[in-house]
């Protein structure tokens, strides 16, 4: 059988840049001539058609017999499917599916109508060229490749995602803020045009219930307004971009924007999320392979070996300054590295300068917390320092186990002597000094208590001041900047705090013990070392 002049005419084309698209655009889609041949290469589309066709599945058939007599569009339902058919290149036509996950909706045919009737137009525009001729929608399919690419190379997903604006503005004139999800859950603005007006996009956008997983909602102009987009004639689109590891990205398309210039951003999206995709699983690498070319000695040097960690840690998020500790389940310090003040904190996921990271095994829990002023911290960011985190715990819980018994515990940072060093860098500033100890009899303290009662403490404690876990019946509580007097105000209400603590299951009388040190008088000895003397049962 001779092949028809459409099929000669299709085939003497390259169709590479068709290849992927129904996979990008969640459906599938064949082109056929007169004689209902497919013509587009088999690696370009599922079978899912093509068994139909072969099948004869009546309702296809149908379908198609009508579109290629009337030259409209026909739709139906069938094996699961919903079907589209359009005409295109004058004799032939195009067949759009979906799956269906309940019922046909019109959503769905909306989808395969837009992304159908876009399809159509760059086939008929190809075959309108001679078969060298370069088309424009393959060429800046290409091209947007070509920059993604260019752009991945440098290693930055800021770089990517600044290279993916900057191209819609030049081809489209269209307008994209990308918004990550930070840290924390919110989502912020991560990247605008060049040249935007301030004021034009919202700092944050957190009203995106109503959006599904890669697919485009056209906004109205209260939508528009109540988001926090500055007044323009123009249409506006948002899609939430969700990339590897579950993190998710939202992307704000303004101006002049059709049906078909949809498919086309909703095409580049996907492309923007391969590269992000990419460039993020390669960033994760480079971390986890630098955790593993760390050598962790089993002696004094663990403490310096995990500063070098610490370090490619940090770099790796940007940040400006950090600390890597290990615990045991009871709380004992193992090991730490970095700005220990860093790991007295209190624990503020609501922070935005801060990361706080915890791999977590039935021997204890490895902490990395990361601060930084500016930008604040994305979830992406989270996830690398995540696996990072999580290469590195096993090899040092392994060191320490190996290690033998007198250079473990050269590797611990008791709390005491912690607190001991920061207090006489307060005394030596001009300032006043003070601990409290609160202890708590080992017979009677239910599992947990000290771990719970420490967490309370430090949402009641200024930013400049320290609890920590002593041993499993204990906690020192450093005060900064406070007198004796003073002290022994902040011990009563922790002693009542403590008292009426109902969430801990534990009702324990505590037993405190307080020390100050001044910059007026001598002490020799530890601070914390006299408080804990000092307990009174």
């Amino acid at each position: 059988m001779e092949p028809s002049d459409l099929a000669s005419a299709v085939h003497a084309r390259t169709w590479d840049w068709l290849v992927d698209l129904p996979q990008r655009l969640d459906l599938v889609f064949e082109l056929i001539d007169e004689r209902q041949t497919p013509l587009l290469p088999a690696r370009s589309t599922p079978d899912t058609i093509r068994r139909m066709l072969a099948e004869r599945e009546p309702a296809l058939v149908s379908a198609i017999s009508g579109v290629l007599q009337s030259r409209a569009p026909f739709q139906a339902a069938t094996n699961g499917f919903q079907i589209l058919c359009l005409p295109a290149a004058s004799t032939g036509a195009l067949i759009g599916a979906r799956a269906l996950q309940d019922e046909p909706t019109d959503a769905s045919l909306r989808d395969l109508d837009l992304a159908g009737s876009w399809i159509v137009n760059a086939i008929e525009e190809s075959l309108a060229k001679p078969p060298t001729a370069s088309s424009v929608e393959p060429y800046r399919m290409a091209s947007l490749r070509r920059i993604l690419d260019e752009a991945m190379s440098r290693g930055s997903v800021r770089k990517v995602v600044g290279a993916f604006v900057e191209a819609l503005g030049v081809w489209d004139d269209v307008r994209c803020h990308v918004y990550a999800a930070s840290a924390n859950g919110a989502f912020f603005r991560y990247v605008s045009p060049v040249g935007s007006i301030a004021g034009a996009a919202p700092a944050e956008l957190n009203q995106i219930d109503q959006l599904r997983d890669a697919h485009m909602v056209r906004l109205g102009r209260e939508a528009i307004d109540g988001m926090g987009f500055a007044s323009d004639p123009g249409d506006a689109l948002i899609l939430r971009l969700p990339t590897g590891n579950g993190v998710a990205w939202l992307l704000v398309f303004t101006g002049s924007i059709d049906g078909l210039e949809e498919v086309r951003l909703t095409i580049y999206a996907d492309m923007l999320r391969d590269a992000l995709n990419d460039v993020i699983a390669a960033a994760t690498m480079r971390v986890t392979a630098a955790v593993a070319r760390h050598d962790l000695p089993a002696n004094d040097s663990l403490s310096e070996a995990a500063e070098g960690v610490l370090a490619q840690l940090t770099s790796a998020s940007g940040g400006q300054q950090s600390a890597l500790a290990l615990a045991t389940a009871t709380g004992r310090q193992l090991l730490a590295a970095g700005n220990r003040h860093l790991l007295l904190a209190p624990d503020d996921h609501t922070r935005q300068d801060r990361l706080v990271i915890h791999s977590s095994d039935a021997s204890g829990t490895l902490t990395l917390v990361v601060e930084r002023d500016q930008p604040r911290f994305t979830a992406f960011e989270r996830e690398l320092l995540n696996a990072g985190l999580a290469a590195l715990h096993p090899r040092v819980q392994a060191t320490l186990h190996s290690a033998p018994d007198t250079e473990r515990r050269r590797q611990v940072r008791p709390v005491d002597t912690l607190f001991d060093q920061l207090a006489a860098e307060t005394v030596d500033a001009g300032q006043p000094a003070s601990v409290i100890v609160v202890a708590v009899d080992r017979a009677t303290a239910a599992p947990g208590v000290i771990r719970s009662w420490v967490g309370r403490i430090r949402t009641e404690l200024r930013a400049g001041d320290f609890a920590g876990i002593l041993s499993d019946t204990e906690i020192a509580v450093l005060l900064c900047d406070t007198s004796a007097d003073q002290a022994a105000v902040v011990s009563a209400r922790l002693k009542q705090l403590i008292e009426s603590d109902e969430a801990v299951g534990s009702f324990l009388h505590p037993a405190l013990g307080i020390t100050t040190r001044s910059p007026e008088s001598a002490f020799d000895g530890s601070l914390v070392g006299a408080a804990r003397a000092g307990v009174i049962h």
